[in-house]
């Protein structure tokens, strides 16, 4: 009565293996799932950040004021001042009514190639965030659509240094956006559509499009009011008619210390 049936060194290696495989089960399910709300949050702090961004670079361009600072905190991404994208406003007549180059900012993560894989972009005065699987506008830029008088005002970020900036890290970083010159690229009574085309990244290319159909909607309904279909190269092109348009454009030079 007093024989065991399991010898003690077999129940040690079943309640080692046991312990190892919990152990194993949580290091693979739990920090993957805590290193993706760590991930998430990082992004919405970011977020946050471009928020203020974008009302600095209102009051650049349209408040007056000559220069302002955000403080970004990076905590283990990059932001990044890009390459530059374009976009104009055509006439159905045939001359251009105004065309500028604005360099997106980026933060974020990178994926394949060194894309933006997640992240939060500003540009041509609109903020994004952007996942794997798309992007959404969280802010519009500063364009009036309206069937009496359409306003296109780009704000062109330029850089101080004339190339890419990139800063990457956990460090705390400031953009600083100096006030140029605006200029009033053209006015004109339109006698048929106009069109605005905006390059871009081919995720951000589907918010751009939502938006400007979005807009286009609360427009006198016409035949000439309508978006391109998408052709992945990252293009927006939507027409539009009014009876009044005018392009204007602010610069603002961009250094990120």
């Amino acid at each position: 009565m007093t024989d065991r049936a399991v010898s003690d060194v077999l129940s040690f290696v079943l309640v080692f293996s046991l312990i190892t495989a919990s152990v194993g089960l949580v290091t693979v399910v739990g920090l993957g799932g805590l290193q993706d709300a760590r991930d998430t949050e990082r992004i919405s702090n970011g977020e946050r950040a471009f928020e203020v961004l974008a009302d600095n670079q209102l009051d650049v361009a349209h408040g007056g004021a000559p220069s302002r600072a955000t403080e970004i905190k990076l905590a283990e991404t990059t932001l990044t001042l890009a390459d530059p994208l374009d976009s104009n406003v055509s006439l159905d007549s045939g001359p251009t009514a105004g065309s500028t180059q604005s360099r997106p900012i980026t933060f974020g993560t990178s994926g394949d190639g060194g894309n933006l894989s997640r992240g939060v972009v500003y540009e041509h005065g609109a903020v994004f965030r952007v996942d794997r699987g798309g992007a959404a506008m969280r802010r519009a830029p500063s364009f009036q659509f309206d069937s009496d008088r359409t306003v296109i005002h780009y704000m062109t970020l330029e850089s101080q240094t004339g190339d890419v900036q990139r800063r990457a890290g956990s460090t705390t970083v400031l953009v600083r956006s100096v006030r140029g010159t605006t200029t009033v690229l053209s006015h004109h009574e339109p006698t048929g559509s106009a069109t605005i085309t905006i390059q871009t990244e081919p995720r951000r290319a589907a918010a751009w499009k939502r938006y400007f159909e979005t807009e286009l909607e609360d427009m006198t309904a016409t035949p000439g009011s309508a978006c391109d279909p998408l052709d992945g190269s990252g293009t927006v092109s939507c027409s539009f008619e009014t009876h009044d348009l005018r392009v204007t454009k602010t610069t603002i030079r961009v250094r990120i210390s």
